[in-house]
């Protein structure tokens, strides 16, 4: 940098003290002012700026969260042992059912009935089994010797024999005038009324009662002597004698005859055949 000479320091001081009223500054002064300027103007060596601070970016804000996907992971996780529980209830289900016990179908049905009729009117007379006692013997096919089925080929409608016996017995058969009941041709002899004892009459019992104790006794301590199919028509001839005598407005095989109870019975038979029949063409 360019020294400035002392004289025009020095005028510059003299001005300086004109201006102010001052007395101007003596050679020593200007020569120390001289070099107080010098000093002023000397150069500064430059300094490097520190760098600035780096300013950290704002993070962005995060996306809004679908409510389905916050319920999804704050809901409870199922337990990891729970999962082969899973897997193997439906067999162990399938097991447990299989070893259980099916409850008793509640019986029902002419079979039922008539059995229940044969414990509480019949069996004291005639045994449990049908071995007889006071009454004559009923099992071992003696039934179905005295009141044969049409299915075995007999001449005689044992069915109507058997329904009319049992709902007259002894003394109704008497008035009525008959010398036998049953089978007439009945292998063996024919069996007279008061011939073994007195067999009560139980026209009492409703149609339905009376032929649910007849089949019965044919099919428990007979059936041996019919074929299933001769039973079974049979079943179905019972059934709708019963209903027929419903619809007719008939409550009770008391004091009926045996033409009359023969009537019902074949009214009945047609009924089934047709059935039967329609059936068999299908």
């Amino acid at each position: 940098m360019t020294e400035v000479p002392e004289h025009l320091l020095k005028k510059a001081a003299e001005a300086r003290a004109r201006l102010s009223g001052q007395a101007p500054p003596d050679a020593g002064e200007s020569a120390a002012l001289s070099s107080e300027s010098a000093a002023d103007t000397a150069p500064v060596p430059a300094t490097t700026a520190a760098p600035a601070p780096a300013v950290p970016e704002e993070p962005a804000a995060p996306e809004p969260v679908a409510p389905y996907v916050e319920a999804a992971e704050t809901r409870k996780k199922v337990p990891v042992w729970i999962v082969p529980v899973l897997v193997f209830l439906p067999f162990w289900a399938i097991f447990y059912v299989g070893y259980l016990e099916n409850p008793p179908a509640a019986p029902e049905g002419l079979a039922y009935e008539g059995a229940e009729i044969y414990s509480g009117q019949c069996a004291g007379c005639h045994g449990g089994g049908g071995g007889g006692g006071s009454g004559r013997q009923l099992n071992g096919g003696e039934v179905l010797l005295t009141f044969p089925s049409l299915a075995s080929g007999a001449a005689y409608d044992g069915l109507a024999g058997h329904l009319h016996w049992v709902a007259n017995g002894t003394a109704g058969s008497q008035a009525e005038g008959l010398l036998v009941y049953g089978d007439p041709d009945r292998p063996g002899g024919a069996h007279a009324p008061g011939s073994y004892g007195q067999m009560a009459g139980f026209g009492n019992l409703s149609p339905e009662q009376l032929v649910a104790v007849v089949y019965h006794v044919r099919h428990a301590f007979g059936a041996d002597q019919i074929t299933p199919e001769g039973d079974e028509r049979e079943l179905h001839v019972l059934d709708e004698l019963y209903h027929l005598m419903e619809e007719e407005g008939v409550m009770t095989f008391e004091g009926a005859t045996l033409p009359e109870i023969q009537s019902w019975v074949d009214a009945a038979r047609v009924k089934v055949d047709e059935e039967y029949g329609e059936l068999a063409s299908e």
